[in-house]
């Protein structure tokens, strides 16, 4: 329990033990027309009042008890309060001068990880102005020698090829050397273990030579088993360089499988990058209905004997025109959006000063629309299309004077006047013309991709024409050459023009006309009567060819079956590689299956020579005898001996030719891949050089700025640790330590003066109730009319006499019982936080006893506000 709980309660306590009489009635500051209880009836008068004096003198004893111990905790309180603030004086005297003593050691600490950081800038770049220097030397030495250290790409392709050469040479040859270095240990392992065997066959020969005709038999059977065993380690070992031949052999064929595995994965990967190159392009192409080339081929026979016809009137021949007209809706609907030829949207398009787009525009929009038109001319029968210079330099002179007339084509449609005079000026009978609304070219951001997708939809208008309900499809007839023979045009310009804002495209005649022979005989003269005698292009006559429309489907088909070819090689090679490499093991797991054999072998002969001795010995018994077999066993040791040092300094020497193998193999691989690697890291330039240069120097410069910002960050680092360590001050820790102390020593005393008041209540009850019992436990008495009734209160068992409707005193108001439960004198938290310890004997005596717990809480409110709290 704290102390500030502690102190309201017994200050609680005083305020309900005062505000009681010897007679049972409130003792308030009510005005002076509060009404006083009325006296108890005679008849029940003697009983009441033994109670009535028992509990006054009751509560008499509590109220100096109460005081008494509210005395004592006022005065511990001001006693704790006064060493606290004298202890806490202490504490800030301390913090104040550990604060001072902490800032300084930390100046100085930080001043020393400012100094070290200096001196480590300092270093740095002086050690940075070394490297730069240096570095710049150096570079400046490559600069001069420029010359001899620029290579071509060529020359770098030369020198890697070469460098690979080289490097499978260096490889073959060291394989070549291990091998004979192989073949010579093994030849002389071989000629000394056979010495030595010779040596040990004779000193077994010497042995069995002083052995008595007993021994005979048993070593001839001996021999013969030795000699078998001997057999079979020569086979063994003949069958070691064997199943080496066959690791090499086996290793080669491992080594060209993977070259070719690889080769085959390259030309793989080729062919998919080509196939992805064309997956980017698409060529638009006109698509039509078989009766839309049939109703034209229709009408081509039907001019033959008409030979005024340009267009397909409806009303003329309706049975032609309603076909045509079905292929024209059924073939519009088969063509899609344009596709922009990735180079074309990288090439823009350009216009003079008049509006009118460039000659090579021009000429590539012709070429475009005569690659659009010509397999519809082919399959109709029509003679293709064809581009000259005169037809070209006609349909640029068209949108030239269409601009110089300032033209509307939307509103006024073809300017025949231009067409006539043009074709005046050229010597041709007409100069045709077909118009297409299109977009308009406002500025100079479009491109070639941009001219050809008008060119794409101003024909399929053009074409499909027939589409629309009575149309008579003259743009169509004159685009496909099927009018009339008089009117036919073989040669076309197209052409665009910002005046127009239109396509123009501009057909001639290429028969055999007077006119047309002129125009070949001049060249590049006009005819006679033109206005101004212009130089045109070259040759009025030459043909400007159309290229062919590469096909790209059938390339992607064609590069996808190549692939799918290559990737059934692919499969097999690496079939191919994992064949030769299980073969490969499968002959090195052979070769050491075999040598472990012959080592079994060898093992098996070695037991033998020595079960030898023991058998011999068996028929040895002779002490002379023993002594000879003695000498000549001790001799066969030491040959065994040296046998046995012989084999095992072979396969020493092995172990140790095999690890130089790999050493010289493994320099060989990391010379071969730094050389290529210098190769490639040659500059094939000056300025390659100078960058390959300033990386080196950039290089320096980074690691420098690093450096630099390390040392900063590591400062800075210190500095903070510097900073966020904490004083630690055990004298602090005792002053705390002092007032904790305190602090539990004043609520121990409170507790015990709670509980020896507790106590006393405890006991006045108890001697209460005897009295109570012993009387009557429940007396009820009548005053003027009205019942009276006994309760008991929380602090000490009062017994209080309440009227049924008598006033109650209150601080400065008097307030019936039914008037009181609207009252706004007592708080709702305040009832809240009573309820529970409130007598439940009827609403009108509870609400008695709020009243009296609100009297008794004004008063000890009043008195709690003094006390000091913690």
């Amino acid at each position: 329990m704290s102390m500030k709980k502690g102190s309201h309660k017994i200050l609680k306590s005083v305020a309900l033990a005062g505000a009681l009489t010897a007679t049972g009635a409130v003792a308030t500051t009510a005005h002076a027309d509060t009404t006083k209880a009325s006296a108890p009836v005679q008849g029940v008068a003697s009983t009441d009042q033994q109670l009535t004096n028992l509990k006054s003198q009751q509560t008499a004893n509590e109220s100096a008890v109460a005081s008494s111990n509210a005395a004592t905790m006022s005065a511990a309180t001001t006693s704790a309060s006064s060493q606290i603030a004298d202890l806490n004086n202490k504490i800030k005297e301390r913090q104040a001068s550990d604060v001072a003593v902490q800032q300084a050691s930390q100046a100085s600490a930080i001043a020393q990880v400012n100094s070290e950081a200096a001196s480590a800038t300092a270093a740095e770049n002086a050690s940075y102005s070394q490297a730069v220097a240096s570095q710049t030397a150096a570079n400046n030495v490559a600069l001069k020698s420029a010359q001899a250290t620029i290579v071509t790409e060529q020359q770098k392709n030369q020198e890697t090829a070469q460098e690979n050469a080289d490097y499978q040479k260096q490889i073959g040859d060291l394989q070549k050397s291990h091998n004979q270095t192989l073949t010579q240990l093994h030849h002389d392992n071989q000629s000394q273990s056979s010495q030595i065997t010779d040596q040990i066959q004779k000193a077994n020969d010497d042995i069995i030579k002083t052995h008595n005709k007993q021994v005979a038999d048993a070593t001839t059977k001996f021999n013969d088993r030795v000699e078998n065993t001997t057999s079979m380690l020569r086979k063994a070992k003949d069958l070691i360089v064997n199943d080496n031949k066959l690791v090499d052999e086996k290793n080669k064929i491992n080594v060209t499988a993977q070259k070719k595995l690889n080769d085959d994965k390259n030309k793989l990967m080729n062919e998919k990058e080509e196939l992805n190159k064309l997956e980017n392009h698409e060529t638009d192409s006109i698509a039509v209905t078989s009766s839309f080339v049939d109703g034209w081929k229709d009408y081509t026979q039907i001019r033959k004997y008409d030979n005024e016809t340009l267009y397909l009137p409806k009303k003329k021949y309706p049975k032609i025109w309603n076909e045509v007209h079905d292929a024209c809706i059924q073939s519009k609907k088969l063509n899609g959006d344009f596709h922009a030829n990735p180079d074309d949207e990288k090439v823009p398009i350009t216009f003079d000063a008049n509006g009118v787009l460039s000659r090579k525009d021009i000429i590539e929009a012709t070429k475009y629309a005569v690659q659009l038109l010509n397999p519809l001319r082919e399959k109709i029968g029509i003679t293709p299309l064809k581009i000259t210079n005169a037809s070209i330099d006609i349909a640029t002179e068209v949108a030239k004077d269409y601009h110089d007339a300032d033209w509307d084509t939307w509103k006024d449609g073809h300017d025949g006047k231009v067409l006539n005079n043009i074709a005046k000026e050229w010597g041709t009978d007409f100069v045709d013309e077909d118009l297409a609304g299109s977009s308009v070219f406002d500025d100079n951001s479009y491109t070639l991709a941009d001219l050809k997708q008008m060119v794409y939809q101003s024909v399929l208008m053009l074409l499909f024409e027939g589409a629309e309900d009575n149309n008579d499809m003259g743009h169509t007839t004159s685009l496909l050459g099927v009018r009339a023979d008089w009117a036919s045009t073989d040669l076309i310009g197209v052409t665009y023009t910002r005046g127009t804002n239109s396509m123009h495209f501009n057909l001639i005649e290429d028969g055999n006309s007077q006119h047309v022979k002129n125009v070949r005989k001049r060249g590049i003269v006009r005819a006679a009567g033109s206005s101004t005698d212009k130089t045109i292009q070259g040759d009025n006559y030459t043909e400007i060819k159309v290229p062919e429309v590469p096909d790209y489907s059938t390339l992607k088909a064609k590069v996808k079956e190549q692939i799918k070819t290559q990737q059934i090689i692919v499969d097999n090679d690496k079939n191919d590689v994992n064949t030769s490499q299980n073969n490969l093991n499968l002959a090195k797991t052979k070769l050491n299956q075999d040598n472990k054999d012959l080592l079994n072998k060898q093992s098996i002969l070695a037991q033998l020579q020595t079960d030898r001795t023991k058998i011999i010995n068996n028929f040895v018994n002779d002490p002379n005898n023993v002594k000879v077999i003695q000498v000549l066993q001790s001799h066969l040791e030491q040959l065994n001996k040296k046998l046995i040092g012989q084999k095992t300094a072979y396969n020493q020497a092995v172990t140790n030719e095999n690890n130089i193998y790999q050493d010289k193999l493994r320099k060989i691989k990391e010379s071969h891949d730094q050389k290529l690697v210098d190769i490639k890291d040659q500059p094939t330039s000056l300025a390659e050089l100078q960058n390959q240069l300033q990386a080196k120097l950039d290089t320096l410069k980074a690691k420098h700025d690093a450096k630099l910002k390390q040392i900063t960050d590591d400062a800075n680092a210190k500095i903070a640790a510097i900073k966020s360590q904490k004083v630690n001050d055990p004298e602090i820790d005792k002053l705390n330590a002092q007032i904790d102390q305190i602090k539990s020593d004043l609520a121990k005393k409170q507790q015990e003066l709670d509980s020896q008041y507790e106590a006393l209540k405890t006991k006045n009850q108890a001697e209460y109730n005897a009295l109570a019992n012993k009387l009557n436990s429940s007396t009820k008495a009548v005053v003027n009319g009205s019942a009276q009734q006994v309760f008991t209160s929380r602090s000490g068992k009062v017994a209080y006499v309440i009227p049924g409707h008598q006033s109650i005193a209150t601080r400065g108001a008097v307030k019936t019982v039914s008037e009181q439960n609207n009252s706004d004198s007592l708080s709702k938290e305040f009832q809240s936080q009573n309820n529970n310890r409130l007598p439940q004997t009827g609403n009108q005596s509870s609400l008695a006893m709020v009243l009296l717990g609100a009297a008794a809480a004004m008063f000890g409110v009043g008195l709690a506000g003094k006390k000091k709290e913690y």
